[in-house]
Formats: structure tokens, sequence, C-alpha cells
């Protein structure tokens, strides 16, 4: 957020105020406070800007039952949720809003007292958690699958944050995983998973009920991803010239969901791919940009159990073909 003062804010909340809960024009409160217009106009964009205000239109979802259906079949999967892509949209923000917010209805859904769950990160992600207004409070325990990003990552949708605001959401309560996600020396990882604090919250995230992950595809084109700092471009291209096509919690994989043979694979700090394997739920929300080859990987190993992606997505999925 800007640096500004709680007068200054106090002052904004009141302008954002009186515009779009009273109805006055903008001319009418510059008049009123005795500010200029511009002035009104500038603290209506800060208002938004900065989050002091937030729109939500309640549009319903609609689904397409019949991708669905053939997304179960095709991949065996537990459920899957697809949201229709209306009208042809190439929006990528929009498309990830709806996949969040079905998201969110869907652990409103199942999640109940007494559950555990654990979370990645992403942008995805960062969507389903945002939009979550649980219908009643729950007694769920939300845990951090892996340890955390780098700071030159966007620490909104940082792992760490994901974790807290979904315990907050349902008034549940939070693990972290007080580590980095991956290190490089194999030394410290051993002397860093001996640590208590970390030992005691491995153990509980290798017996959570459910994962909430997102998948990414391996882009040079997108520097930007939770592997941020932590991987150099040379370091990417060696992984997409051993046939990395995205990754999950993490974890790079190949085109057919398996890990990847390379060593940053085995220094991550988090719940192991292993593991991973054994989670008798985990839900997988990806969409956006084409992440087809990614999601197929993760398909294709059954390393998911509920997808939640768009109809484009879906459809590219049905099409696909082993090579």
């Amino acid at each position: 957020m800007r640096q500004m003062d709680e007068d200054e804010l106090a002052v904004i909340a009141e302008v954002a105020r009186m515009y779009y809960i009273e109805g006055m024009s903008q001319l009418d409160i510059a008049n009123m406070l005795f500010f200029s217009k511009a002035k009104v106009s500038r603290a209506l964009r800060i208002a938004r800007e900065e989050h002091i205000v937030e729109f939500q239109i309640n549009y319903p979802l609609k689904r397409s039952l019949a991708l669905e259906a053939e997304l179960r079949r095709r991949f065996g999967l537990k459920e899957a949720l697809v949201v229709t892509d209306l009208y042809d949209n190439q929006n990528t923000d929009i498309s990830i809003k709806r996949i969040g917010e079905m998201a969110a209805s869907y652990l409103d859904e199942i999640l109940k007292d007494g559950d555990s769950i654990g979370v990645s990160w992403g942008r995805t992600m960062y969507q389903a958690v945002r939009q979550l207004k649980p219908s009643s409070p729950r007694r769920i325990q939300v845990l951090q699958l892996m340890g955390s990003c780098m700071d030159d990552y966007n620490l909104d949708i940082d792992v760490t944050t994901l974790t807290e605001r979904m315990a907050q959401a349902f008034q549940g309560t939070a693990v972290r995983l007080y580590a980095p996600m991956h290190v490089k020396s194999d030394i410290v990882r051993k002397e860093l998973l001996r640590e208590p604090i970390i030992r005691k919250t491995m153990d509980k995230i290798r017996s959570v009920d459910y994962a909430l992950t997102g998948i990414a595809d391996v882009s040079l084109e997108r520097p930007r991803s939770t592997w941020a700092g932590y991987l150099t471009e040379n370091k990417k291209r060696e992984l997409i010239r051993k046939g990395a096509v995205g990754y999950l919690c993490g974890y790079f994989l190949d085109k057919n969901g398996n890990k990847l043979s390379d060593p940053i694979n085995d220094k991550i700090i988090g719940i192991s791919f292993e593991d991973l394997r054994k989670i008798s739920h985990v839900i997988a929300v990806a969409g956006g940009i084409d992440k087809t080859q990614a999601i197929y990987a993760a398909l294709k190993g059954n390393l998911i159990h509920c997808l939640i992606t768009d109809s484009r997505i879906a459809e590219k999925l049905l099409a696909m073909r082993d090579s």
C-alpha cells in the first residue's frame, strides 16, 4: 500500500462512501469538502487501487456438465468442474477469477469440521482463496504444503499468505512451514528438516485430507513465477530440454506426469512427491493461459482427483492424444 497516514486514508474512504453509497456526484463532493474535482477523482482512483473500495458483480457461473462428465470418464477423476467460457472471452484475469470463484464454492461444499487441507500457491489459487465466503465457520486446519517463495515473487499470492487467509476465512487454524521452498545445499536442507518446528509441520502435511494446488507450465516467456528468484533462465532451458512441461507443488513434471529427473526436484522443502501421491483428494485449479500440456501431464500421472478449469482448457485436454 502507498505510504499514507490514517487521516488521509479516512478522507479517501469518506469520499468513496459519499460517491458510491450516497450517490453524490464528484462535483457535489468537491463543493461540500472544498476540494477540486480533480482531487475527488484522484481519491476515488486511490480507493480502488488500494482496495479501500472493491467491486463484485454477482453473475451465475455457467458450468459445462457435458465436459465435466467427459473429463471424469476420460481421466478417471473423482470430480471435474468446468466454467463455461462465455462469449469466447480472451481475458486471462477474468477466466482465472471465474475458476477461483468455482473453487471457492466447491471448498465451501466439501470442507467440514475437523478436516485438514494443504495449500500451495499461484494466481488461480489466490483467486480461490480471495473469493472464499464460507456459509459457516469451520474448525479446519489449513497447512502450508511448500516452503515460501523468494521476496521478488508477489507476496500476495505466496503460499504463506494464502494459508493464513484461507484459515481466516473459515475461522480455522493455519500451520506455517517456516522454510524456503528450495535450498541449493543438501546439507542445509537436511539440517532444516531436522528442526523441530519444521519437522512437526512436515509430519502434519503428510496426512492432510485434501490438497489444493495450482498447475503451472514451464515457459521462457513468463519469467515471474513461483520459482522466481530460485530459477535462472539457463536452468529453465535445461529443464525444458530434459522434458519438463510444468510443475505442481513445486515439482517439475515430464509429459507423463512423472517427477523430472533433475537435482532441482530433490532440494525442495515441502511435501514429498511420494507423499503428494498418497493424498486421497488433490484438487487442482488451473486455467487462464494455455496450461494444457502441464495439466495433461498431471492427469496422466494420476496426481489429481478433482480438476477445476475453464471450457477452453477442458476441450483441449479432451482433444489430446498420447504422443
